[in-house]
């Protein structure tokens, strides 16, 4: 019972999720986003265990949109912090490129998951305002945006390299080294 106890407390110390999104963006500047129950979201979900980031994002689109569908490069790295016994999660946002439409709104792969597409700025619960604006900034710098609980990490200060010789002076050499 003991073993058991324990093991139950370090599943909760060390529990942390890991999901990936994919922004799918059309020529038009509207935003793919799927039904989740109530709420409307971006394409992605729970990366499973053994599974990396990139190929959840993309067995998840894949199964929503076409089987060939493929994820760019990571434009959102988002770590939230747990509270209230809640663990720590780390969420991945891809780039999943632009597709030229005019459809609104259909039914993906299989006929399970409602999509619609929407105003890029009218995405509201699929992609609050700081997520969306780290996705455009990563996107035109072609960068990583990196948040800290839904907010613009702040790097930390770049200290200049010391100065440093490679190798000490050598009597009668430093001449030829052009010291």
């Amino acid at each position: 019972m003991a073993a058991q106890g324990l093991s139950g407390f370090y599943g909760s110390v060390f529990r942390r999720s890991i999901t990936a999104r994919v922004l799918v963006r059309t020529t038009d500047g509207r935003v793919l986003l799927l039904r989740s129950g109530n709420a409307w979201e971006l394409p992605g979900g729970v990366v499973k265990s053994g599974e990396d980031p990139r190929s959840a994002a993309r067995r998840i689109a894949r199964a929503t949109l076409d089987p060939e569908f493929d994820v760019g490069r990571v434009l959102v790295l988002d770590y939230v912090q747990g509270v209230q016994g809640q663990g720590d999660s780390i969420a991945f946002l891809f780039d999943g490129g632009t597709v030229t439409t005019s459809v609104t709104a259909f039914t993906g792969a299989g006929g399970e998951r409602e999509a619609r597409f929407v105003p890029l700025e009218d995405c509201g619960e699929g992609l609050d305002e700081e997520r969306r604006h780290a996705a455009l900034q990563a996107l035109e710098l072609g960068t990583i945006v990196e948040l800290v609980d839904g907010e613009a990490a702040a790097p930390a200060p770049l200290a200049a390299p010391s100065l440093r010789r490679m190798m000490p002076p050598v009597e009668g050499f430093s001449g030829i080294l052009g010291r």
